[in-house]
């Protein structure tokens, strides 16, 4: 097994000509020739993430987030792409193209919901691209939906440990628009399908002021949270390989980490 079968693996559920022009997926770090007999799954690529795949024996990690995303001028041993090259492990990326495939992650989190929510089928795209593929979904409830049980059931799929919201008072749901990662740029477009609710994360203070403009409800899981089902998705779509490989799910969040101070008057 190479990379390079492993990025044709990849293409067939997300091709790579998806990725949003300012992306960088692919093919990051390493040799498309190079074997392949253990991959290490992630989100993003630390130097902590790199440290595992050292000790678990991976050659190969798979990732959601590009782990070069402009030009390198300087590559330090210490870094993650110093370190994966000083060990020979390759690395790819499969970011905004995973997001968008008609089967990719929007449609995966859409299922898991569907599952909690009874969400009618098929999903439709929030801002439609070419071969079916779509920034963000969006689908009617079977039932409206309280928003408290929204609430609940997003925290259970996602496993955030807070939401931020804003729901209007006394607004049931009955159509949901969702985009994994940083999404609140689609707000407008969850309004012009009608979608009562927008569910993503990321969402800057703009975002937040338009969501009361729109008088939309708007629900911020958190970028990682959101897209931490891909590791799943990249199992599943990996998963036909494993009599020739094996797959190791990375134990590390990567979850920016960050402490708050409040001050009392």
């Amino acid at each position: 097994m190479t990379v390079q079968e492993i990025l044709n693996q990849i293409e067939q559920s997300a091709p790579f000509a998806l990725q949003e022009s300012y992306d960088n997926a692919g093919l990051s770090v390493g040799d498309p020739h190079q074997t392949v007999t253990h991959i290490l799954l992630t989100v993003d690529i630390t130097t902590a993430v790199v440290q595992e795949a050292i000790e678990c024996g991976a050659d190969l990690i798979v990732a959601h987030h590009p782990v070069i995303w402009s030009p390198l001028r300087v590559v330090s041993a210490e870094s993650p792409v110093g370190m994966m090259l000083r060990h020979g492990i390759a690395a790819i990326c499969a970011h905004t193209n995973v997001d968008a495939a008609a089967s990719g992650l929007n449609a995966y989190v859409g299922m898991q919901m569907a599952r909690e929510i009874a969400l009618q089928m098929p999903f439709f795209p929030l801002l439609p691209k070419a071969d079916g593929a779509s920034v963000g979904h969006y689908a009617n409830c079977v039932d409206p939906v309280a928003p408290a049980i929204l609430l609940h059931t997003l925290q259970r799929i996602f496993a955030c440990p807070d939401i931020r919201y804003h729901i209007p008072c006394d607004k049931s749901i009955r159509r949901i628009a969702w985009c994994t990662g940083s999404g609140g740029d689609l707000l407008a477009d969850a309004k012009r399908v009608g979608a009562d609710v927008l569910i993503t994360g990321d969402c800057k203070h703009s975002v937040w002021m338009e969501a009361h403009n729109l008088d939309c409800a708007l629900i911020d899981c958190g970028h990682f949270y959101t897209e931490k089902p891909v590791i799943r998705w990249f199992a599943e779509c990996l998963e036909p390989l494993t009599d020739r490989l094996i797959l190791t799910v990375s134990e590390i969040g990567s979850q920016p980490a960050y402490q708050t101070l409040t001050l009392g008057g």
